[in-house]
């Protein structure tokens, strides 16, 4: 599948300057001792039969890739740089250069405009904008393809990131954030800025659940 490459973007753009200043988490928060270790792709996690979308009732189940459009998505993108880096000694300035020239690429990668106002599922891991400290629960966060993105490392391509905003009580505990999650709603491909990435794609009044098979 496409996302086995995702590691190796992780490992390549751990090297760039990839959420700004601003947005860089100065000391991350500690994570529970039952956490996915940083880095892990929701596919390691998920149970995948099929790469067509599934139909859930009224929601479609559909897949990161399915965010792409094709022969730009993040798996085609390094497929591309992947020589020039080979070719590029270790340690020689070229190589940051390149880096930078691949992470704005991805950073530009279009979304699936085919997706907007449509009704979906899909899983992922959770990186948290605003909770309610009063009620323990998360208000708003970034839902990504691999756990610890943006905090941890740096963030997926704006066309693999979801600003989902869950509807009152459809959310889940601060306590089980770390774990997997499915996301239900109406999705929109509308780019947004938030504190720790660009977002290509929003799901408002979005349903949350711990991630089951």
């Amino acid at each position: 599948m496409k996302t086995t490459l995702l590691f190796p973007l992780i490992i390549l753009s751990s090297l760039l300057v990839a959420c700004g200043e601003k947005n860089q988490v100065e000391t991350p928060p500690a994570l529970p001792s039952n956490a996915p270790a940083v880095g892990t792709p929701i596919t390691a996690v998920t149970q995948t039969t099929t790469s067509k979308p599934q139909q859930d009732g009224e929601y479609t189940e559909i897949e990161w890739e399915n965010l792409e459009l094709p022969g730009q998505g993040l798996a085609d993108i390094i497929q591309k740089y992947q020589p020039r880096i080979d070719a590029i000694p270790e340690g020689d300035p070229a190589e940051d250069a390149l880096l930078e020239e691949m992470q704005a690429e991805l950073n530009a990668a279009p979304v699936n405009s085919a997706l907007n106002g449509k009704k979906i599922k899909i899983p992922g891991f959770i990186s948290p904008l605003e909770v309610d400290e009063t009620k323990g629960m998360v208000k708003e966060f970034l839902l990504v393809p691999y756990f610890g993105a943006c905090i941890h490392t740096p963030p997926p391509p704006l066309n693999q990131t979801l600003l989902v905003k869950p509807l009152e009580g459809k959310s889940i505990g601060v306590e089980r954030m770390y774990e997997p999650v499915w996301v239900y709603g109406t999705i929109v491909t509308e780019q947004i800025h938030t504190d720790l990435a660009e977002a290509g794609y929003q799901i408002k009044d979005a349903s949350v659940e711990i991630y089951r098979d």
